[in-house]
């Protein structure tokens, strides 16, 4: 092997039968499908069979370190777990921070790979290369964070990620959990774990793999540490005091944070007052000591310690956006103990909390509707109420009562519940909305309905990258000059989004968290960090077309799978009504408008604009013809 920065080497596990195996990974798979995602999604089209049940023996679940995540380059770090997805059905991903992907190229392996499923619960130990099976039926029942804490004093150095009750129970919303609270949230993929009683993933070790330039990498590093010191002193000086809950009180009252289940409006809904009840500054309050994940100079977390009438959370996270503004302004609460315990419980039970939330306001309106009563619920629910809050996260954790309903998101949810619930339940193909409106940012409408994960935010485009601002970037030079995107001039937005989305790929594949390019840094020296690190040369288009593989055979994944992306990935009609007030009350975004900007997406990726299936000659040019040689003949010209 001549690529330098990694192991080279994944493992392979096989739950049912008890084999494990270590595979060689060939140059020409880093080069062209780089680390994290882009190396989880050639394995499983690679090595696993079409159409298998989510939650079945036959679905691979990976957990893959960042190409660059042996380096310490700041903002590094991040890790990737992928597999079919059983909210959708077609291609599911999570990204984490925290410090299990560093310590997994450590410990000697690349990523982590399981199929099967075991008789008894087990946990997976890789120690320095080693990879042993191990039984868990001791840790089955408890917490990520007793599982956590048990696994660390057995093994010293370790790094965990594991699953709690939730996963073990099968919610479909489940997350798997690394550091007590860095979550794989989206996808379900905390179900799929659980589905093969796989508890935990122990990583041990100490070797980190050859770097290939160190004196071009220590340069690189200097520069970037150099930059938070001057020209991005005051972006980083925010972030490390706020993290990504300095958006909270401007997302409300700028119409950004969905309320009441996507029907309300932040300043009439929620308003000034209870932001001064919760919001941004009465969140940090409960800061104890900041932290950072590996690599990370940022350290935009920070550890908390709050006495909440429900119980004490103790070395607990401080609350991220998402699940502040989900289980706090989103369902009219303004109460802090109940939203902080409500995010601990979802770390502690392994849950989504951006699915989690979304639950509790579907749920709460089902019942101002009719359609739940307290029969079948066992209590009152009502907005604004923090105790049902924190009770329904209980039962969703636990798969109890009206708990085990909600736990399988809102989309099986309604239809198990029925009686008209469908129309209330806000998702994409399966996937709950996270807390952006893309009536606020329009080119979320894009990503919502055009990446191969539907329902994310995290997927790359311009609402991430200067939408509305005086020009667009991307995360690294990619040799073409974006312009602007206005908020609201949707000609050419689907366009930018693809070639951003593209870029985007890369810095998932490498480990870069999202916040590093669009906040702290923006355009980051990718071509000149992967050659130090691993000796690899590109150019910038050299470098966008593997974005651009990576993300053609993600959504190969999806058309083997069955999922038609034109048919399945569209934004429920309440999103796209019209506000009758409040700051979004001239915004005209229509069905038509999403769509049109969806087929500009699909097509500028080489994607039939009609149904997002890859073309088959875009197939051929990024070489996934033979990869891919499943689906060629059902796929566009």
């Amino acid at each position: 092997m001549t690529i330098k920065g990694v192991n080279g080497v994944v493992g392979f596990v096989d739950l049912s039968s008890g084999d494990v195996k270590k595979i060689q990974i060939p140059d020409e798979v880093y080069r062209d499908f780089l680390g994290g995602y882009g190396l989880g999604v050639w394995f499983l089209y690679t090595h696993m069979k079409p159409r298998v049940d989510p939650l079945g023996p036959g679905n691979i679940l990976g957990i893959i370190s960042g190409l660059l995540n042996a380096s310490n380059i700041p903002m590094t770090g991040r890790s990737m777990a992928v597999g079919k997805s059983p909210l959708t059905g077609g291609w599911g991903d999570s990204n984490a921070g925290g410090r299990f992907g560093p310590k997994l190229l450590e410990a000697g392996l690349d990523a982590i790979f399981v199929t099967g499923v075991a008789d008894k619960p087990v946990y997976i130990l890789i120690n320095n290369g080693d990879i042993h099976i191990e039984p868990a039926t001791d840790l089955w029942g408890k917490t990520t964070g007793e599982t956590e804490d048990e696994l660390r004093s057995r093994y010293k150095g370790a790094q965990v990620v594991s699953i709690g009750p939730a996963g073990e129970r099968l919610q479909l919303i489940a997350a798997i959990i690394n550091e007590r609270g860095r979550a794989y949230g989206r996808s379900g993929l905390g179900a799929v774990m659980g589905s093969k009683k796989l508890k935990a993933i122990v990583a041990v070790g100490d070797k980190k793999p050859e770097i290939h330039d160190r004196d071009l990498l220590r340069q690189k590093i200097k520069e970037m540490l150099d930059a938070l010191r001057t020209t991005r002193a005051k972006a980083y000086e925010i972030w490390h005091k706020y993290g990504t809950i300095s958006t909270l009180d401007t997302s409300v009252l700028s119409g950004d944070t969905p309320i009441k289940n996507w029907a309300g409006i932040g300043v009439r809904d929620y308003g000034t007052k209870n932001l001064e009840l919760f919001g941004t500054n009465t969140v940090i309050k409960d800061n104890v000591k900041p932290y950072g994940c590996a690599s990370c100079p940022v350290a935009c977390g920070a550890w908390i310690r709050r006495q909440t009438r429900y119980g004490l959370v103790e070395n607990g996270h401080r609350l991220e956006y998402e699940t502040a503004s989900l289980f706090g302004p989103a369902l009219l609460n303004a109460d802090q103990d109940s939203v902080v315990y409500a995010g601990e419980l979802c770390n502690m039970y392994g849950l989504d909390t951006i699915s989690t939330a979304n639950v509790v306001g579907f749920a709460f309106e089902l019942y101002e509707k009719g359609i739940l009563t307290e029969k079948d619920v066992g209590f009152p629910l009502k907005w604004g109420d923090p105790d049902t809050v924190v009770k329904l996260v209980e039962l969703i954790g636990k798969a109890e009562g009206i708990g085990k309903i909600l736990g399988q998101g809102v989309k099986r949810a309604a239809e198990l519940i029925g009686k008209g619930a469908e129309q209330y339940a806000m998702h994409v193909s399966g996937q709950e909305l996270p807390a952006h409106h893309p009536q606020f940012l329009p080119g979320l409408a894009i990503t919502y309905t055009g990446d191969p994960t539907p329902g994310r935010h995290t997927a790359g485009g311009v609402h991430w990258w200067g939408e509305g601002g005086k020009r667009l970037w991307a995360p690294f030079d990619i040799g073409v000059d974006l312009g602007a995107s206005p908020k609201y001039d949707y000609a050419d937005k689907g366009r930018k989004a693809a070639i951003i989305a593209m870029s985007t790929q890369v810095e998932n594949s490498l480990g870069f968290c999202q916040f590093a390019s669009q906040v702290i840094y923006r355009t980051l020296p990718y071509i000149d960090l992967i050659y130090a690190v691993t000796g690899i040369k590109y150019t910038p288009q050299e470098l966008l077309r593997v974005g651009h593989r990576i993300h053609t055979l993600r959504q190969l994944f999806n058309v083997r799978e069955g999922v038609n992306p034109a048919r399945d990935f569209r934004l429920p009609k309440r999103v796209l009504e019209p506000f009758p007030e409040g700051p979004l009350a001239n915004v005209k975004l229509t069905e038509e408008d999403v769509e049109r900007m969806r087929a500009q997406y699909w097509e500028t990726l080489g994607w039939d604009p009609a149904t997002g299936y890859p073309r088959r000659k875009t197939v051929e040019e990024l070489g996934l013809a033979e990869i891919a040689s499943d689906v060629l003949a059902i796929l566009p010209p």
